[in-house]
């Protein structure tokens, strides 16, 4: 039985605690919230000690569950592995370039797992498209691109609008998009961004973002966000040599050149709804059990918070940023 230790109470751990409960052999030992309240109100519906201090967990669990504002995941993680406990760590690494360096240079130094929760990896449409590009049959990949806007105003107490937390769209939330990107064509070299904000009284919060990217590949990629859409949209395609493809409405749609009509690849199996959320704990407590390396490391992490930085610089600066 792998005990798991939740460090902090919000939205983001009831859904992972959601999700480890389907897991066979897994519990939820602890709760740590600086908001002891908070701890203890998580901690009595599942059974599971509140704690009041992060030290006394680390020293009853196999594993924790880094689920607070990415401002204290590096204090955490650090401590964490120093008591050679597991973690897994929500998205993004962390809320600057310092700490997620600092975060790396803790984990591989550590006889531990450690997981950052990029679970677009573990959505099956998502990873049909990873396929499709490895096949072969796209050709060689000139262009990556995707499109994510939606209305999320993210009203108090919401933590996002919080003036002590805010760290902005481009680090927390497009952190899924690099690495997904990332994961399917490749590093990035360069970059030139910008953003903006609908939310002017808040400094630092910016929810519109645009970024076009130049590949390792010699490939390019394009993403643009918004948390401030009245309408959403939420597309990923490439196109290759040979023939493009496109994420949408649960399926892949693709065309190759020696064909001229569209293939389809449906995602709408039992076993596609599964959650990603579940699928990446599950996948965590198999790298527990069996000292597998996890899918999306810390290297990843660090990776993803060096683009978002190069985007929030070149918007600031009128300028292209190198990642070389």
């Amino acid at each position: 039985m792998i005990k798991i230790g939740m460090v902090g109470a919000g939205d983001i751990a009831k859904t992972h605690i959601d999700n480890l409960s389907k897991i066979p052999d897994v519990r939820i030992g602890g709760v740590f919230d600086v908001v002891q309240e908070k701890s203890e109100s998580m901690a009595s519906r599942l059974g599971a000690i509140a704690y009041n201090e992060l030290e006394s967990m680390l020293k009853n669990v196999d594993a924790i569950y880094v689920c607070t504002q990415p401002q204290f995941h590096r204090d955490i993680i650090i401590r964490a592995t120093e008591a050679e406990v597991h973690v897994f760590c929500e998205k993004p690494l962390s809320a600057n370039l310092e700490d997620a360096i600092a975060i790396e240079n803790s984990v591989i130094n550590a006889n531990t797992i450690f997981m950052i929760g990029f679970n677009f990896r573990f959505s099956p449409i998502f990873v049909s498209l990873k396929s499709l590009v490895e096949s072969g049959k796209l050709g060689n990949i000139y262009s990556f691109w995707g499109i994510r806007v939606t209305w999320l105003p993210h009203l108090p107490p919401n933590w996002r609008t919080d003036p002590r937390f805010i760290c902005g769209m481009t680090i927390e939330s497009l952190s899924h998009d690099f690495d997904y990107m990332r994961w399917v064509v490749g590093d990035v070299t360069s970059v030139m961004g910008k953003v903006a904000t609908s939310r002017s009284d808040l400094k630092g919060y910016d929810n519109i973002a645009s970024a076009i990217m130049s590949l390792k590949s010699g490939g390019m990629a394009d993403l643009h966000a918004s948390w401030a859409s009245h309408v959403g949209v939420s597309q990923y395609g490439v196109i290759g040599s040979l023939g493009s493809a496109v994420c949408e409405g649960g399926r892949v749609r693709y065309r190759i050149e020696s064909d001229p009509s569209d293939s389809i690849i449906e995602c709408n199996k039992p076993e596609d709804r599964i959650s990603p959320y579940q699928r990446e704990s599950e996948h965590f407590i198999e790298c527990i059990k069996t000292g597998k390396k996890p899918l999306t490391s810390v290297k990843d992490g660090v990776a993803t918070v060096r683009i978002s930085y190069a985007v929030l610089q070149s918007s600031q600066n009128g300028c292209l940023v190198s990642l070389d």
